[in-house]
């Protein structure tokens, strides 16, 4: 993909493209492994299916033998509990020790690549194959657990349980879940007795200040696949929970659920598949979140869902049903729904502030139970904001959206702009109930015939517009790559078409960055390359006996540090008026390495000058201007192109009225006869200066 950007030069040039890295900010990244020396503070315990738990279990000759011996005893900060590659236990382990921020208690294996078994064999009603009992600072490492509940028994059974603090209480911290693998979790179901939500594959359960549950597979569980249970009252609410890189599949109830949360947590890079594979009446959905604050969910991927209830199986859901579940702030975006019978995205009425951006959703209408994209419950809070997304529709509906009563008194609010809504079929109404809690802004609906013709009811609608998107490549299929396909060509419409929108996240579906002007309509953001022609103006100036010489229509821009008739130094001047914007988000000055002397290397500096009113065609050393802020430095040895951050210094300019960009390139090393280069000028025939603007 590629930004939006001016491009200030005389020659034609490539677009720049970008690549987005993530970091996760989590509390969770335990503050040890380079601090302290953990076999100085802790002990290791080894744990074998043909050990001894009459032994010291402190080597691989002495080790323990069973769960029952670990849980019997008691453990302390940096202590590290390591299981035997492939070895299996048939039983359950409970953990009820805490470390410290500088050595936290470790679980993890030894001896091989192959993850240790345990199998909890769901023998009680809410067993737990892996128990965390309020512990804090202790990581779980590769593991694979299983809880199957015998057949004919109806049981609520959990993989992985970790048990929080009390609503009153204090909260536990500082746990992580990393490359485990936990299935074959058969709990009860909704209908059957001890059905409970708060059981499945990991369950983070109470108040939890920071938790990581990352690069895990969950997979043919019941309940639900990943979840917190935190209490929803804000003062008992846990924070800072990351679920991260995670397959969830083949799931009875929620692939993904944060519930109970204040801040600082986020769901990202997830793939979640088949989950919501109930065919009841109980609702789920594949990520959701309720009684949240300020919740990220990103980069994820959510697809093949069948099921999900009478009025749910979504990909997405913002929830909220009271004053104590309220859903505010929480954002999604960057991520990739396809092929889901239950629709896109649900709105409970008791979530507000909530921002659903740059997502390509493709094929979420399904051919059974609601047929819907957007389920909306009436709500008092006209704060939902829907904007530069791709809705890809394949199967015919009735409706869009399907609005449910949630708050008598309010409206299905909702704000939808710059999205790009596409259809193969037949749409009939865009709502159940269509009024003016409904806005579409700026969208660009497709095919005309289809979207023009609908009943609209009083939906407010400005500057729609009604063109083939026409999308690159879209056929659909798994990853997020494939989202990539409902890109725009170069004739598209969506091109510079959408409404600029204030706090945008500053980063499309693709990691470009977004202009501070108009955008495209869509999930995607193009470049647009303007030739700003004759307004550039290049030379190089010449001391000694020829300090009043002009070199203004050479085709090389010499620089050299020598003695005082042989020195040198270039000069580049843009006419930046375009730019209506107070600042750009960035700008790469670009110069072609035409020519070096013999000296393996010299240090070029470029710098603001004084004034930007010299003249190609009379600028010499007598008159040039004097050098003020120094941009950057550039090392260079040979030929080539050379790129120059220089964002700050156009950013200070616009700052003023002068609406002209002028550089001066000096080598301020000793002399030498053998130190010079020279740049392309603007009259050669290739390679010529550019000045790319990002905004």
């Amino acid at each position: 993909m590629r930004k939006f950007m001016m491009v200030i030069s005389i020659g034609i040039i490539g677009l720049l493209s970008c690549q987005k890295s993530v970091q996760l900010d989590s509390p969770t990244s335990l503050k040890t492994k380079a601090k302290v020396n953990l076999a100085s503070i802790g002990n290791t315990y080894y744990i074998d299916p043909s050990g001894n738990d009459d032994s010291t279990g402190t080597s691989t000759t002495a080790a323990w033998r069973t769960l029952a011996k670990i849980n019997a005893s008691v453990f302390g900060p940096g202590d590290r509990i390591l299981f035997k590659s492939g070895g299996v236990w048939n039983d359950t382990l409970h953990m009820k020790n805490s470390g410290t921020a500088e050595a936290p208690i470790i679980i993890d294996k030894y001896g091989g690549d192959v993850r240790p078994i345990i199998n909890g064999g769901g023998k009680r009603n809410g067993s737990n194959a892996l128990y965390l009992n309020r512990v804090s600072y202790f990581e779980v490492n590769n593991l694979e657990l299983t809880n199957t509940i015998p057949s004919g028994t109806s049981y609520a059974a959990t993989g992985i349980r970790v048990v929080g603090g009390s609503s009153a209480g204090t909260a536990i911290s500082n746990v992580s879940v990393r490359n485990c693998y936990v299935h074959d979790v058969n709990g009860a179901i909704d209908g059957q007795t001890n059905y409970n939500k708060s059981s499945g594959g990991i369950i983070l359960d109470g108040k939890i200040y920071g938790a990581l549950v990352q690069s895990c597979h969950v997979a043919n569980c019941s309940v639900e696949g990943i979840r917190t249970t935190g209490d929803r009252a804000m003062a008992a609410r846990s924070k800072d929970i990351i679920i991260d890189n995670n397959l969830i599949e083949y799931i009875y109830g929620d692939g993904i659920v944060m519930s109970g949360v204040t801040g600082g947590s986020k769901i990202t890079h997830n793939t979640v598949y088949k989950a919501c594979m109930n065919t009841g009446s109980e609702n789920y959905a594949g990520i959701w979140t309720i009684g949240s604050l300020n919740t990220l969910v990103a980069y994820n991927e959510v697809y093949g869902m069948t099921g999900g209830g009478a009025n749910d199986g979504v990909a997405f859901d913002a929830d909220g049903y009271d004053t104590n579940s309220v859903t505010d702030g929480d954002i999604f975006e960057y991520n990739y729904s396809h092929d889901n019978n239950g629709g896109f995205m649900l709105f409970m009425n008791q979530s507000k502030n909530i921002k659903v951006r740059y997502n390509v959703s493709v094929n979420d209408i399904g051919t059974t139970r609601l047929k819907k994209l957007f389920l909306i419950e009436k709500t008092t809070y006209d704060s939902r904001e829907i904007y530069n997304n791709v809705f890809y529709i394949k199967n015919p509906t009735a409706s869009l959206f399907n609005v449910m009563n949630g708050v008598s008194s309010g409206k299905p609010y909702a704000t939808f702009s710059n999205n790009i809504f596409y259809t193969t079929s037949t749409i009939s109404s865009l709502s159940t109930q269509a009024d003016n809690g409904l806005k579409f802004n700026n969208n660009c609906l497709f095919p005309s015939s289809t979207f023009t013709s609908l009943n609209w009811g009083t939906t407010v609608r400005n500057n729609n517009f009604y063109e083939d998107p026409v999308f690159v490549n879209p056929i659909g299929g798994n990853g997020l790559d494939a989202a990539k396909g409902y890109d725009v060509g170069s004739s598209s419409a969506a091109l510079n078409a959408g409404v600029f929108i204030s706090n945008n996240g500053g980063e499309d579906f693709a990691g470009n960055a977004l202009p501070l002007g108009n955008p495209d309509v869509g999930a995607f953001q193009h470049a647009v390359v303007a030739n700003a022609g004759s307004s550039l103006a290049d030379a190089y100036v010449r001391n000694g006996t020829y300090a009043s010489t002009n070199y203004g229509t050479t085709t090389d821009l010499v620089i050299k540090s020598d003695a005082t008739s042989y020195a040198r130094k270039a000069y580049t001047k843009f006419d930046i008026s375009m730019i209506t914007k107070p600042k750009v988000s960035s700008a790469k000055l670009k110069m072609y390495v035409a020519g070096v002397n013999t000296a393996p290397q010299r240090t070029i500096n470029i710098y603001t000058t004084s004034t930007t009113s010299w003249l190609e065609n009379s600028i010499n050393w007598n008159n040039a201007p004097m050098d003020t802020v120094l941009v950057g430095k550039i090392p260079i040895s040979g030929i080539g192109l050379q790129t120059i951050d220089v964002t700050s210094a156009i950013n200070r300019l616009l700052t003023g009225t002068d609406r002209k960009a002028s550089f001066l390139f000096l080598n301020t090393a000793a002399a030498s006869s053998t130190n010079d280069m020279s740049f392309s000028s603007r009259e050669a025939a290739a390679n010529k200066p550019t000045l790319e603007l990002l905004y």
